[in-house]
């Protein structure tokens, strides 16, 4: 039963996330009012099934309440460059470049925790780089490196971020003890809601929130994005976290390139082909590392659980 239950988790990630990205792709309605309004259908879902206490976030540390309000920052700018990478780059390169960033946590570890590389580590660092430019090559045109360096730009930034929010999350989970897997995402994205409801009032773009179909593009996107984040959480409790995100990582990679190529025609490159190739080697070598010794639990339980994930771990995101 426990073994259908992680295949239902794994299967689930990957489907959610792949998801999100056609739904980006296709709905084609202004980014920033989509996205503001999919994290006010998630807060609406999470208070109908599991309506939230003030109490569990009166009970958190203070770097708990820091983290959530720094992710729910990334998260909006985030999502919306996803969303901009998956209209103009493709499902298929926003999928592996958003996956290809948990190599960003072990370099992380080596450069502010003095955490050893092990060989493996190190390949996967220079085989996930690689990756990224090789994917970018198409872009370049009649020999000049300018149109290499434009498209390589936005796909760079969504990478990068993505790695980014992986760091924190992983870092911040045991800190959020007292909060349930529906509750920490609502939350972050409820601060990433009210993030872009001001900023559609300082434009003066207030308008667009009352228009019906952003609202039902926005059911769509939201709940995607609430299962996605679901799936996630209940995997990192579940499964180990280098086993939950190696085979999730994969499998939106390959998913994805083969949703760009089948449904939205995106051209298959032979730099494609090797790029695809080269991030799943890299995810691969990631994941081969030495036995870890268990956290303690006190008062450094959270930053020892982060060491322990920077060794090679990492964490799916909207």
């Amino acid at each position: 039963m426990l073994y259908f239950r992680l295949v239902w988790y794994v299967i689930g990630c990957i489907a959610t996330n792949v998801l999100l990205l056609i739904w980006l792709r296709i709905l084609r309605m202004p980014l920033l009012t989509l996205i503001t309004l999919n994290y006010l259908v998630c807060v609406g879902w999470v208070f109908v099934l599991e309506p939230p206490s003030w109490g569990a976030v009166i009970d958190m540390s203070g770097l708990g309440l820091v983290a959530l309000g720094v992710l729910g920052v990334l998260f909006i700018s985030v999502f919306g460059l996803t969303g901009y990478v998956s209209r103009s780059l493709g499902v298929g390169l926003a999928g592996m470049l958003a996956k290809l960033s948990l190599v960003l946590p072990i370099g992380f570890a080596a450069m502010f925790l003095d955490e050893p590389l092990s060989l493996f580590q190190q390949a996967a660092l220079l085989t996930g780089t690689g990756a990224i430019v090789v994917v970018h090559f198409p872009y370049l045109r009649a020999g000049r490196w300018r149109p290499l360096l434009q498209g390589i730009s936005p796909g760079f930034l969504l990478w990068l971020s993505n790695g980014v929010i992986d760091i924190l999350f992983k870092a911040a989970l045991p800190l959020w003890k007292t909060l349930s897997p529906l509750h920490i995402p609502f939350w972050i994205m409820g601060l990433a809601g009210i993030i872009g409801l001001l900023t559609h009032f300082f434009q003066r773009r207030a308008p667009l929130l009352l228009q019906p179909r952003l609202w039902l593009g926005a059911l769509l996107l939201g709940t995607t994005n609430l299962l996605s984040l679901y799936f996630y959480l209940k995997g990192l409790e579940t499964l180990p976290a280098a086993q939950f995100f190696l085979w999730n990582n994969i499998g939106v990679i390959l998913v994805a390139g083969v949703v760009g190529t089948l449904l939205f025609q995106e051209p298959l490159t032979w730099a494609g082909i090797i790029g695809y190739g080269l991030g799943v080697v890299s995810i691969l070598l990631s994941s081969l590392k030495k036995k870890v010794p268990p956290v303690q639990e006190g008062p450094l339980a959270g930053l020892a659980s982060s060491k322990t994930y920077f060794r090679g771990l990492r964490p799916c995101t909207s």
